[in-house]
């Protein structure tokens, strides 16, 4: 819970992967009173509120509309039927492990698990396809590879690389990779497809949004979904 009163009357609930100024103006617009995000608005500690500022102008709107604001990332990040459960079955991924055990539960970031054999190009197409994504980056020093092993991350998940180099994996799934990122990893025989931070995650919110209406607690709730890429890029 970022921003709010914990004993708020919720009856309309915005589901969305972001929060920026144009979703707040719309919240407001369509009498929201939760706004569920996956990214935090706030990442780390506030000294001042300046009204005037980007985000001053958000914390204002939130409040004196009465718009409650509560963020999941980490948690959901991990998750047992979470962002990246949710990705491996966009991959139609069937069986997996974790890419990167984090607690005694096994619970972690990413997912490493098996396909059938593909041609890197005509997988990196596939992926395209099922994330439905604008573009793609493929990072691959053979075009003719064939990849069976295949790990992921939704969002940004080169912290994971050699997890993935370790696992054996052939390609690794993720986005937001850096020039030299993508060097180490060809160089440890790991290619890459960076399908970008947006299209690896934004897939949950749908996922919530139908656990919400299937909820006996949330029945009474309207639920809207927006889908906005608060970061889109311009393919020129």
């Amino acid at each position: 819970m970022q921003i709010g009163d914990i004993n708020s009357n919720i009856k309309t609930v915005m589901l969305t992967l972001d929060i920026d100024l144009n979703v707040v103006n719309y919240a407001i617009e369509h009498k929201v009173d939760l706004i569920i995000t996956h990214h935090p608005f706030l990442f780390s500690s506030l000294k001042s509120i300046d009204y005037n500022s980007y985000d001053g102008k958000i914390i204002h709107a939130l409040i004196t509309n009465n718009v409650n604001l509560y963020s999941m990332h980490t948690s959901l990040d991990m998750a047992e039927k979470g962002v990246n459960y949710e990705l491996a079955n966009k991959l139609s991924i069937n069986k997996f492990q974790v890419l990167h055990q984090v607690n005694d539960d096994n619970s972690g970031y990413g997912g490493i698990g098996s396909i059938d054999a593909k041609n890197i190009v005509e997988y990196a197409k596939q992926v395209k396809l099922l994330l439905n994504c604008r573009s793609i980056k493929l990072y691959c020093n053979n075009e003719n590879q064939l990849i069976k092993k295949v790990a992921f991350c939704g969002g940004s998940g080169s912290d994971f690389i050699d997890d993935a180099i370790s696992c054996g994996a052939d390609v690794y799934i993720t986005g937001d990779i850096k020039y030299h990122q993508a060097q180490k990893a060809l160089n440890n025989k790991l290619s890459i497809i960076d399908a970008g931070h947006f299209y690896t995650e934004n897939h949950i919110m749908t996922t919530l949004k139908n656990i919400l209406e299937k909820s006996k607690q949330a029945k009474e709730l309207h639920i809207i979904l927006l889908n906005t890429n608060t970061v889109e890029e311009k393919i020129i």
